[in-house]
Protein backbone atom coordinates (compact mmCIF):
# COMPACT_ATOMS: atom_id res chain seq x y z
CA UNK A 1 0.00 0.00 0.00
CA UNK A 2 3.32 2.35 0.93
CA UNK A 3 3.89 1.54 -2.58
CA UNK A 4 1.15 2.51 -4.32
CA UNK A 5 0.81 5.85 -2.31
CA UNK A 6 4.50 6.31 -3.77
CA UNK A 7 4.10 6.31 -7.14
CA UNK A 8 0.85 8.11 -7.02
CA UNK A 9 2.58 11.14 -5.48
CA UNK A 10 5.85 10.62 -7.76
CA UNK A 11 3.21 10.77 -10.85
CA UNK A 12 2.27 14.05 -9.42
CA UNK A 13 5.80 15.09 -9.33
CA UNK A 14 6.00 14.53 -12.66
CA UNK A 15 2.83 15.87 -13.64
CA UNK A 16 4.46 19.08 -12.01
CA UNK A 17 6.90 19.46 -14.70
CA UNK A 18 6.05 17.86 -17.30
CA UNK A 19 6.01 20.02 -20.89
CA UNK A 20 2.34 21.31 -21.55
CA UNK A 21 0.36 22.22 -24.89
CA UNK A 22 -2.91 24.20 -26.00
CA UNK A 23 -4.48 23.14 -28.45
CA UNK A 24 -3.67 25.93 -31.06
CA UNK A 25 -0.34 24.93 -30.93
CA UNK A 26 -1.55 21.01 -31.50
CA UNK A 27 -3.52 22.17 -34.16
CA UNK A 28 -0.77 23.86 -35.75
CA UNK A 29 1.59 20.94 -35.37
CA UNK A 30 -1.45 18.58 -37.13
CA UNK A 31 -1.36 20.99 -39.91
CA UNK A 32 2.82 20.99 -40.77
CA UNK A 33 2.72 17.08 -40.48
CA UNK A 34 -0.56 16.93 -42.18
CA UNK A 35 0.78 15.68 -46.36
CA UNK A 36 -2.21 17.84 -47.86
CA UNK A 37 0.03 21.06 -46.92
CA UNK A 38 2.09 20.47 -49.69
CA UNK A 39 -0.29 20.45 -51.89
CA UNK A 40 -1.13 23.71 -51.98
CA UNK A 41 2.44 24.52 -53.42
CA UNK A 42 2.34 22.02 -56.02
CA UNK A 43 -1.41 23.33 -57.33
CA UNK A 44 0.38 27.16 -57.26
CA UNK A 45 3.13 26.39 -59.09
CA UNK A 46 0.74 23.76 -61.58
CA UNK A 47 -1.15 26.83 -62.48
CA UNK A 48 1.33 29.12 -62.63
CA UNK A 49 2.46 27.23 -65.44
CA UNK A 50 -0.74 26.94 -66.75
CA UNK A 51 -0.72 30.52 -66.82
CA UNK A 52 2.69 31.01 -68.40
CA UNK A 53 1.85 28.23 -71.55
CA UNK A 54 -1.27 30.54 -71.59
CA UNK A 55 0.69 33.30 -72.10
CA UNK A 56 3.28 32.31 -74.61
CA UNK A 57 -0.07 32.18 -76.87
CA UNK A 58 0.26 35.59 -77.66
CA UNK A 59 4.10 35.04 -78.83
CA UNK A 60 4.52 35.10 -82.50
CA UNK A 61 4.01 31.55 -83.97
CA UNK A 62 6.30 30.43 -86.37
CA UNK A 63 5.66 27.40 -88.96
CA UNK A 64 8.13 25.92 -91.17
CA UNK A 65 6.33 24.13 -94.26
CA UNK A 66 7.77 21.70 -96.95
CA UNK A 67 6.16 20.45 -100.15
CA UNK A 68 7.20 18.71 -103.19
CA UNK A 69 4.24 17.90 -105.95
CA UNK A 70 4.03 16.22 -109.07
CA UNK A 71 0.61 16.83 -110.75
CA UNK A 72 -0.97 15.46 -114.09
CA UNK A 73 -1.51 18.91 -115.70
CA UNK A 74 -0.29 22.51 -115.47
CA UNK A 75 -1.84 25.97 -116.33
CA UNK A 76 -0.98 27.09 -119.62
CA UNK A 77 -1.40 29.91 -121.84
CA UNK A 78 -3.04 28.56 -125.26
CA UNK A 79 -3.87 31.79 -127.14
CA UNK A 80 -0.81 33.23 -128.57
CA UNK A 81 0.14 36.55 -128.02
CA UNK A 82 2.39 39.04 -130.16
CA UNK A 83 5.84 39.10 -128.36
CA UNK A 84 5.06 37.30 -125.18
CA UNK A 85 5.67 33.23 -124.64
CA UNK A 86 5.80 32.49 -121.18
CA UNK A 87 7.76 28.75 -120.51
CA UNK A 88 5.71 25.89 -120.01
CA UNK A 89 5.16 25.46 -116.28
CA UNK A 90 6.90 21.99 -114.63
CA UNK A 91 4.51 19.04 -113.11
CA UNK A 92 6.68 18.98 -110.27
CA UNK A 93 6.85 21.51 -108.24
CA UNK A 94 8.71 22.26 -104.69
CA UNK A 95 7.77 25.09 -102.00
CA UNK A 96 9.55 25.72 -98.38
CA UNK A 97 8.38 28.51 -96.34
CA UNK A 98 8.05 29.87 -93.32
CA UNK A 99 4.95 31.73 -91.49
CA UNK A 100 4.66 33.93 -88.72
CA UNK A 101 1.47 35.09 -87.24
CA UNK A 102 0.73 37.16 -84.31
CA UNK A 103 -2.04 38.11 -82.60
CA UNK A 104 -3.25 41.31 -82.66
CA UNK A 105 -6.42 40.84 -80.83
CA UNK A 106 -7.31 37.54 -79.91
CA UNK A 107 -11.06 38.50 -78.48
CA UNK A 108 -10.40 38.04 -74.81
CA UNK A 109 -9.64 34.46 -75.28
CA UNK A 110 -6.09 34.70 -73.78
CA UNK A 111 -6.98 36.83 -70.99
CA UNK A 112 -9.81 35.05 -70.12
CA UNK A 113 -8.09 31.22 -70.17
CA UNK A 114 -5.74 32.88 -67.33
CA UNK A 115 -8.99 33.88 -65.37
CA UNK A 116 -10.37 30.33 -65.81
CA UNK A 117 -6.66 28.89 -64.90
CA UNK A 118 -6.31 30.97 -61.77
CA UNK A 119 -10.24 30.28 -60.48
CA UNK A 120 -9.77 26.63 -60.86
CA UNK A 121 -6.52 26.81 -58.74
CA UNK A 122 -8.83 28.70 -56.23
CA UNK A 123 -11.39 25.44 -56.02
CA UNK A 124 -8.36 23.53 -56.19
CA UNK A 125 -6.82 25.44 -52.93
CA UNK A 126 -9.95 25.81 -51.38
CA UNK A 127 -10.83 22.19 -51.26
CA UNK A 128 -7.45 21.20 -50.03
CA UNK A 129 -8.10 23.55 -47.19
CA UNK A 130 -11.48 22.34 -46.43
CA UNK A 131 -9.72 18.64 -45.90
CA UNK A 132 -7.37 20.35 -43.47
CA UNK A 133 -9.62 21.91 -41.42
CA UNK A 134 -11.79 19.00 -40.88
CA UNK A 135 -8.32 17.80 -39.56
CA UNK A 136 -8.86 20.77 -37.36
CA UNK A 137 -12.30 18.69 -36.34
CA UNK A 138 -10.90 15.55 -35.76
CA UNK A 139 -7.50 17.19 -33.35
CA UNK A 140 -10.30 18.82 -31.65
CA UNK A 141 -12.23 15.76 -30.45
CA UNK A 142 -8.98 14.14 -29.59
CA UNK A 143 -7.96 17.01 -27.86
CA UNK A 144 -11.22 17.18 -25.70
CA UNK A 145 -10.75 13.19 -24.49
CA UNK A 146 -7.41 14.02 -23.41
CA UNK A 147 -8.78 16.39 -21.50
CA UNK A 148 -11.57 14.37 -20.06
CA UNK A 149 -9.37 11.37 -19.51
CA UNK A 150 -6.39 14.01 -17.53
CA UNK A 151 -9.36 15.20 -15.38
CA UNK A 152 -10.81 12.07 -14.25
CA UNK A 153 -7.36 10.68 -13.89
CA UNK A 154 -6.36 13.84 -11.08
CA UNK A 155 -10.00 12.97 -9.63
CA UNK A 156 -9.54 8.77 -8.83
CA UNK A 157 -5.77 10.20 -7.40
CA UNK A 158 -7.17 12.56 -5.17
CA UNK A 159 -9.95 10.17 -3.99
CA UNK A 160 -7.23 7.76 -3.42
CA UNK A 161 -5.53 10.28 -0.99
CA UNK A 162 -8.66 10.60 0.77
CA UNK A 163 -9.22 6.78 1.05
CA UNK A 164 -5.16 6.22 2.33
CA UNK A 165 -6.01 8.70 4.83
CA UNK A 166 -8.95 6.85 5.80
CA UNK A 167 -7.04 3.68 6.11
CA UNK A 168 -4.24 5.02 8.04
CA UNK A 169 -6.99 6.38 10.88
CA UNK A 170 -8.69 2.22 10.21
CA UNK A 171 -5.71 0.48 10.90
CA UNK A 172 -5.39 2.78 14.26
CA UNK A 173 -8.31 2.18 15.58
CA UNK A 174 -8.05 -2.03 14.50
CA UNK A 175 -4.43 -1.78 16.06
CA UNK A 176 -6.54 -0.80 19.12
CA UNK A 177 -9.70 -3.11 18.90
CA UNK A 178 -11.98 -0.55 18.51
CA UNK A 179 -13.28 -1.43 14.66
CA UNK A 180 -13.46 -4.83 13.18
CA UNK A 181 -10.79 -5.60 10.16
CA UNK A 182 -13.68 -5.83 7.77
CA UNK A 183 -13.63 -2.54 7.98
CA UNK A 184 -9.25 -2.31 7.15
CA UNK A 185 -10.09 -4.76 3.99
CA UNK A 186 -12.96 -2.72 2.53
CA UNK A 187 -11.11 0.31 2.24
CA UNK A 188 -8.10 -1.69 1.02
CA UNK A 189 -10.29 -3.14 -1.79
CA UNK A 190 -12.04 0.27 -2.93
CA UNK A 191 -8.13 1.48 -3.75
CA UNK A 192 -7.32 -1.35 -5.49
CA UNK A 193 -10.76 -1.11 -7.43
CA UNK A 194 -9.60 2.64 -7.92
CA UNK A 195 -6.48 1.57 -8.79
CA UNK A 196 -8.16 -1.01 -11.49
CA UNK A 197 -9.90 1.97 -12.60
CA UNK A 198 -6.97 4.26 -12.80
CA UNK A 199 -4.96 1.90 -15.33
CA UNK A 200 -7.97 1.73 -17.25
CA UNK A 201 -8.20 5.50 -17.75
CA UNK A 202 -4.49 5.59 -18.31
CA UNK A 203 -4.72 3.40 -21.15
CA UNK A 204 -7.41 4.95 -22.64
CA UNK A 205 -5.47 8.01 -22.45
CA UNK A 206 -2.77 6.50 -24.20
CA UNK A 207 -5.07 5.22 -26.78
CA UNK A 208 -5.77 8.95 -27.40
CA UNK A 209 -2.03 10.48 -26.94
CA UNK A 210 -0.87 8.23 -29.69
CA UNK A 211 -3.59 8.90 -32.05
CA UNK A 212 -2.75 12.27 -31.56
CA UNK A 213 1.13 12.02 -31.78
CA UNK A 214 0.69 10.34 -34.87
CA UNK A 215 -1.25 12.94 -36.64
CA UNK A 216 0.65 16.01 -34.73
CA UNK A 217 4.56 13.70 -35.37
CA UNK A 218 4.84 14.12 -31.57
CA UNK A 219 5.78 12.01 -28.78
CA UNK A 220 3.41 12.36 -26.17
CA UNK A 221 3.67 11.37 -22.58
CA UNK A 222 1.64 9.99 -20.15
CA UNK A 223 2.45 12.60 -17.83
CA UNK A 224 2.36 15.84 -20.57
CA UNK A 225 -0.64 17.89 -19.66
CA UNK A 226 -2.69 19.47 -21.83
CA UNK A 227 -4.32 23.31 -20.86
CA UNK A 228 -7.63 23.96 -21.14
CA UNK A 229 -8.44 25.97 -23.94
CA UNK A 230 -10.38 29.42 -23.52
CA UNK A 231 -13.70 28.89 -24.77
CA UNK A 232 -15.95 32.40 -24.63
CA UNK A 233 -19.10 32.62 -26.67
CA UNK A 234 -19.29 35.85 -27.82
CA UNK A 235 -22.23 37.83 -29.20
CA UNK A 236 -22.14 37.20 -33.30
CA UNK A 237 -24.49 36.54 -36.07
CA UNK A 238 -25.64 33.18 -36.76
CA UNK A 239 -26.06 33.71 -40.44
CA UNK A 240 -22.07 34.60 -40.64
CA UNK A 241 -19.64 31.77 -41.76
CA UNK A 242 -16.00 31.85 -41.96
CA UNK A 243 -15.53 28.42 -42.75
CA UNK A 244 -13.29 27.31 -46.03
CA UNK A 245 -16.53 25.60 -47.39
CA UNK A 246 -18.78 28.95 -48.16
CA UNK A 247 -15.02 30.38 -49.81
CA UNK A 248 -15.24 27.08 -51.51
CA UNK A 249 -18.73 27.78 -52.76
CA UNK A 250 -17.99 31.50 -53.91
CA UNK A 251 -14.90 30.84 -55.73
CA UNK A 252 -16.93 27.70 -57.73
CA UNK A 253 -19.27 30.25 -58.92
CA UNK A 254 -16.56 32.79 -59.75
CA UNK A 255 -15.12 29.42 -61.75
CA UNK A 256 -18.57 29.42 -63.46
CA UNK A 257 -18.39 33.36 -64.69
CA UNK A 258 -14.94 32.93 -65.87
CA UNK A 259 -16.21 29.79 -68.18
CA UNK A 260 -19.52 32.12 -69.09
CA UNK A 261 -16.85 35.05 -70.41
CA UNK A 262 -15.02 32.30 -72.82
CA UNK A 263 -18.00 32.11 -74.32
CA UNK A 264 -18.57 35.55 -75.43
CA UNK A 265 -14.27 35.76 -76.16
CA UNK A 266 -14.67 33.06 -78.77
CA UNK A 267 -17.46 34.48 -80.23
CA UNK A 268 -15.39 37.71 -80.90
CA UNK A 269 -13.72 38.61 -83.62
CA UNK A 270 -9.77 37.90 -84.08
CA UNK A 271 -7.29 40.11 -85.88
CA UNK A 272 -3.78 38.74 -86.51
CA UNK A 273 -0.62 39.94 -88.46
CA UNK A 274 1.02 37.19 -90.97
CA UNK A 275 4.17 36.98 -92.78
CA UNK A 276 4.85 34.47 -95.32
CA UNK A 277 8.40 34.25 -97.16
CA UNK A 278 9.84 31.00 -98.84
CA UNK A 279 11.61 29.38 -101.42
CA UNK A 280 10.40 27.57 -104.65
CA UNK A 281 9.19 26.35 -107.82
CA UNK A 282 6.98 28.06 -109.12
CA UNK A 283 7.18 31.23 -106.68
CA UNK A 284 4.13 33.53 -106.41
CA UNK A 285 4.97 34.78 -110.28
CA UNK A 286 2.89 31.57 -111.39
CA UNK A 287 4.20 32.52 -115.18
CA UNK A 288 7.91 32.43 -114.31
CA UNK A 289 8.95 28.40 -114.45
CA UNK A 290 12.26 28.75 -112.10
CA UNK A 291 13.21 28.45 -108.47
CA UNK A 292 12.85 31.84 -106.43
CA UNK A 293 12.40 33.60 -102.89
CA UNK A 294 8.68 35.24 -102.48
CA UNK A 295 7.25 37.10 -99.72
CA UNK A 296 3.46 37.99 -98.63
CA UNK A 297 2.26 39.92 -95.52
CA UNK A 298 -0.87 41.25 -93.99
CA UNK A 299 -3.78 41.98 -91.40
CA UNK A 300 -6.51 38.88 -90.83
CA UNK A 301 -9.42 39.50 -89.52
CA UNK A 302 -11.59 36.30 -88.61
CA UNK A 303 -14.75 35.52 -86.89
CA UNK A 304 -16.25 32.33 -86.68
CA UNK A 305 -20.07 32.77 -86.21
CA UNK A 306 -20.28 29.05 -85.51
CA UNK A 307 -20.23 29.51 -82.04
CA UNK A 308 -23.02 31.14 -82.18
CA UNK A 309 -25.60 28.41 -82.66
CA UNK A 310 -24.34 26.78 -79.45
CA UNK A 311 -23.21 30.06 -77.67
CA UNK A 312 -26.88 30.42 -75.56
CA UNK A 313 -27.14 26.57 -74.71
CA UNK A 314 -23.75 26.52 -73.34
CA UNK A 315 -24.27 29.70 -71.43
CA UNK A 316 -27.86 28.15 -69.99
CA UNK A 317 -26.08 25.33 -68.79
CA UNK A 318 -23.06 27.48 -67.13
CA UNK A 319 -25.95 29.52 -65.41
CA UNK A 320 -27.55 26.40 -64.16
CA UNK A 321 -24.63 25.09 -62.98
CA UNK A 322 -24.37 28.40 -60.68
CA UNK A 323 -27.60 27.98 -59.16
CA UNK A 324 -26.77 24.81 -58.61
CA UNK A 325 -23.57 25.87 -56.24
CA UNK A 326 -26.11 28.58 -54.88
CA UNK A 327 -28.56 26.04 -53.74
CA UNK A 328 -25.71 24.25 -51.95
CA UNK A 329 -24.54 27.21 -50.15
CA UNK A 330 -27.92 27.78 -49.32
CA UNK A 331 -28.80 24.27 -48.04
CA UNK A 332 -25.34 24.14 -46.01
CA UNK A 333 -25.57 27.23 -44.30
CA UNK A 334 -29.23 26.14 -43.44
CA UNK A 335 -27.59 23.07 -41.51
CA UNK A 336 -25.27 24.53 -39.78
CA UNK A 337 -27.29 27.45 -38.57
CA UNK A 338 -29.44 24.10 -36.94
CA UNK A 339 -25.78 22.94 -35.73
CA UNK A 340 -24.94 26.19 -34.15
CA UNK A 341 -28.63 26.49 -32.22
CA UNK A 342 -28.26 22.80 -30.98
CA UNK A 343 -24.70 23.69 -29.58
CA UNK A 344 -26.31 26.88 -28.04
CA UNK A 345 -28.99 25.12 -26.57
CA UNK A 346 -26.30 22.59 -25.36
CA UNK A 347 -24.25 24.55 -23.66
CA UNK A 348 -27.05 26.85 -21.77
CA UNK A 349 -28.44 23.18 -20.57
CA UNK A 350 -24.52 22.14 -19.70
CA UNK A 351 -23.91 25.34 -17.84
CA UNK A 352 -27.22 24.53 -15.58
CA UNK A 353 -26.06 21.02 -14.67
CA UNK A 354 -22.46 22.60 -14.08
CA UNK A 355 -24.21 24.84 -11.30
CA UNK A 356 -26.10 21.96 -10.22
CA UNK A 357 -22.79 19.78 -9.80
CA UNK A 358 -20.89 22.06 -8.06
CA UNK A 359 -23.91 22.12 -5.21
CA UNK A 360 -24.06 18.59 -5.34
CA UNK A 361 -20.03 18.41 -4.99
CA UNK A 362 -20.27 20.75 -1.57
CA UNK A 363 -23.19 18.75 -0.09
CA UNK A 364 -21.60 15.08 -0.82
CA UNK A 365 -17.70 16.49 0.54
CA UNK A 366 -19.49 17.75 3.82
CA UNK A 367 -21.70 14.13 3.99
CA UNK A 368 -18.24 12.18 3.10
CA UNK A 369 -16.43 14.33 6.01
CA UNK A 370 -19.28 13.91 8.39
CA UNK A 371 -19.40 10.07 7.28
CA UNK A 372 -15.00 9.58 8.24
CA UNK A 373 -15.86 11.23 11.95
CA UNK A 374 -18.32 8.54 12.10
CA UNK A 375 -15.87 6.11 11.06
CA UNK A 376 -13.33 6.77 13.28
CA UNK A 377 -15.86 6.87 16.51
CA UNK A 378 -17.04 3.67 15.42
CA UNK A 379 -20.44 5.15 14.56
CA UNK A 380 -20.92 3.61 10.99
CA UNK A 381 -18.79 0.89 9.33
CA UNK A 382 -15.97 1.06 6.21
CA UNK A 383 -18.90 0.00 4.10
CA UNK A 384 -21.12 2.83 5.07
CA UNK A 385 -18.16 5.34 4.58
CA UNK A 386 -17.43 3.93 1.22
CA UNK A 387 -20.60 4.72 0.18
CA UNK A 388 -20.38 8.20 0.58
CA UNK A 389 -16.67 8.40 -0.61
CA UNK A 390 -18.23 6.65 -4.06
CA UNK A 391 -21.24 9.45 -4.02
CA UNK A 392 -18.89 12.23 -3.88
CA UNK A 393 -16.58 10.64 -6.71
CA UNK A 394 -19.65 10.31 -8.76
CA UNK A 395 -20.89 13.73 -8.41
CA UNK A 396 -17.15 14.97 -9.35
CA UNK A 397 -17.34 12.57 -12.36
CA UNK A 398 -20.82 14.19 -13.55
CA UNK A 399 -18.74 17.48 -13.32
CA UNK A 400 -15.61 16.78 -15.07
CA UNK A 401 -18.25 15.29 -17.92
CA UNK A 402 -20.08 18.45 -17.95
CA UNK A 403 -17.25 20.58 -18.06
CA UNK A 404 -15.50 18.69 -20.65
CA UNK A 405 -18.75 18.52 -22.65
CA UNK A 406 -18.91 22.61 -22.49
CA UNK A 407 -15.57 22.82 -23.47
CA UNK A 408 -16.05 20.52 -25.96
CA UNK A 409 -19.57 22.16 -27.56
CA UNK A 410 -18.32 25.97 -26.97
CA UNK A 411 -15.14 24.24 -29.50
CA UNK A 412 -17.29 22.67 -32.00
CA UNK A 413 -19.40 25.49 -32.34
CA UNK A 414 -16.48 28.16 -32.99
CA UNK A 415 -15.25 25.17 -35.36
CA UNK A 416 -18.75 25.47 -37.14
CA UNK A 417 -18.75 29.83 -37.44
CA UNK A 418 -15.40 28.66 -39.13
CA UNK A 419 -13.32 31.29 -35.80
CA UNK A 420 -10.49 30.43 -34.79
CA UNK A 421 -10.40 28.73 -30.92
Amino acid sequence: MRKLIFILGLSLQIAAYAQSYTLPVIESLAIQNYPLIKQSDLLNKTAQLSVENIQRALYPQVTLHGQASYQTDVTSIQIPIPGFSPSPLSKDQYRATIDVQQHIYDGGINKTMTQIVQAGNKVALLKNEVNIYQLKERVTQLYCSILYTQSVIGQIELINKDLNQALSKVEALHKNGLVFKNNVLQIKAQILKNQQKLTEVIASKKIVLDALGLLTNTPFQLSTQFEKPDTILAADNQDEFERPEFRLFDAQKNNIQSQLALIDAKNNPKISAFLQTGYGRPALNMLKNDFALFGIGGIRLQWSLGNFYTAKREKTILQNQTLLVQNEKETYSLNHRVELQKFLDEIEKLNSLIVADKELIELRDQIKNTSLVQLNNGVITANDYLKEVNEFDQANQLLIQHQTQIIQSKLQYHLTKGKSN
